[in-house]
């Protein structure tokens, strides 16, 4: 089962820096001009570490001398041993309901997946070769791996309610969609005894940063090869961890849908006629935000269809006749998830697009916002959009326990934690 233990954190000093303009999304959600946009609200901002820029291996150890010099300075303060907590104030994309999510940071030991720890996704190889890069250089966790832990009787939900609502927290910092991020540091240690034994015999299913816990790992593996006296308790057999209940009341899961290009056109205007063997596909009146929403009222699998002039809601036919094109290699969780059935039945049977081409990424793109896919197609950019219920989190939970990783980018656990609030230096 996992371990969960506090560590010295190293947080942006407050005197120095003002917390919004410092931190940064994570690594894999940095695109285009963001990054330069980050840098230019200050020149301190955690993404010149977390995301360098440069030519060849040597931004990494650019990244390395930037925290050196900004502990140097004192821009990042050492905390004495503490566990963090982290809530997130956030509005749902697309209406007007807030939420409030809230988990415990600290150090997890690192354990084999299938151990105390499970995967749900697939990973790919070059982010993780990235990231052992710069974790070689940096030693230190810049960016919290997000897990799950059931906390069945609610006991641990209610000791970060009660914390949150009796203290005021050490920082506080808003994002460019206006979520407030807010940390708390917990030092004494009757709460620090608490959550260590509140964690103690759970297993931790990873929400998001696969490629972050398995670079963690292979680091580890270096590490330990190279001592002598290797004895499970040293700063690299740890990693930076954000734990979050299943019963959290701000836990949503955003589904993220499929963009298609590079298909035969002619493929794409026959695929409403040809889906019609295995599903009920009925042309939808309405925007893509309104197709969306029809998609996720349903109580079975149901996808949203875009293509040039006209949306169509596809419904799987009840029955097992789609169980023949499925990989009954598979468990019944994996292959009656929605993402499956789309790759499967659509994007690899009608589209040619299979896990090859799927993975090479030439084919498939992918957004969080129904209008942004519309107007994707409608654009040209890309030749038709799947717009996918959000998967529930006992869907992960029951795919990962029979033994199944789900396709990659079948969840989207909103929103991504911040970098920057708390770093996890390993020396």
């Amino acid at each position: 089962m996992a371990e969960l233990t506090p560590f010295h954190g190293l947080r942006y000093n407050l005197e120095k820096v003002e917390l919004s303009d410092v931190l940064a999304p994570p690594y894999d959600v940095i695109k285009g001009a963001m990054r330069d946009e980050l840098v230019a609200r200050s020149k301190y901002n955690v993404v010149e570490i977390e995301l360098p820029v440069g030519e060849g291996d040597e931004k990494y150890d650019q990244a390395a001398n930037v925290l050196k010099a900004w502990r140097e300075a004192g821009i990042f303060v050492s905390d004495d041993v503490a566990f963090y907590v982290y809530e997130q104030e956030f509005q749902i994309p697309g209406t007007n309901e807030t939420l409030k999510r809230r988990g415990v940071l600290g150090a997890l030991q690192l354990e084999e997946f299938g151990q105390g720890v499970q995967p749900h996704e697939h990973t790919l190889s070059g982010p993780k070769q990235d990231r052992l890069k710069l974790l070689r250089a940096a030693q230190t966790n810049t960016s919290p791996i997000f897990g799950l832990y059931e906390d069945n009787d609610g006991w641990v939900t209610q000791l970060l309610e009660t914390l949150c609502s009796q203290s005021t927290p050490e920082g506080q910092a808003r994002d460019a969609e206006g979520g407030i991020h807010r940390l708390w540091v917990v030092k004494d240690d009757e709460t620090v005894n608490a959550i260590v034994g509140a964690l103690d015999d759970e297993s931790i299913l990873i929400a998001d940063g696969h490629h972050r816990y398995e670079t963690a790992l292979n680091y580890r593996n270096e590490c330990e090869a190279k001592s002598d006296n290797w004895t499970g308790g040293e700063p690299e057999n740890f990693v930076l961890m954000m734990c979050v209940s299943t019963l959290d009341s701000g836990l949503i899961v955003l589904p993220t849908h499929r963009l298609v290009k590079n298909v035969d056109a002619e493929t794409v205007a026959h695929l409403p006629a040809k889906l019609a063997e295995l599903f009920d596909v009925e042309k939808f009146d309405g925007d893509a935000n309104a197709l969306s929403q029809q998609v996720k009222s349903e109580e079975n699998i149901a996808i949203g269809l875009i293509v040039s002039g006209a949306q169509y809601l596809v419904k799987l036919k009840s029955g097992d006749a789609h169980l023949a094109a499925m990989d009954s290699a598979r468990s019944a969780a994996y292959n009656g998830l929605d993402v499956t059935i789309l790759h499967t039945l659509i994007l690899q049977r009608e589209l040619g697009i299979d896990p090859e081409k799927l993975a090479a990424g030439e084919h498939v793109g992918y957004t969080i916002h129904a209008d942004e896919a519309a107007r994707k197609v409608a654009s040209g950019e890309y030749s038709a959009a799947f717009i996918l219920r959000p998967t529930q989190v006992e869907q992960v939970r029951d795919c990962c326990g029979s033994g199944d990783k789900m396709p990659q980018k079948s969840t989207y656990f909103y929103p991504k934690l911040m970098t920057g609030l708390v770093l996890r230096p390993m020396h």
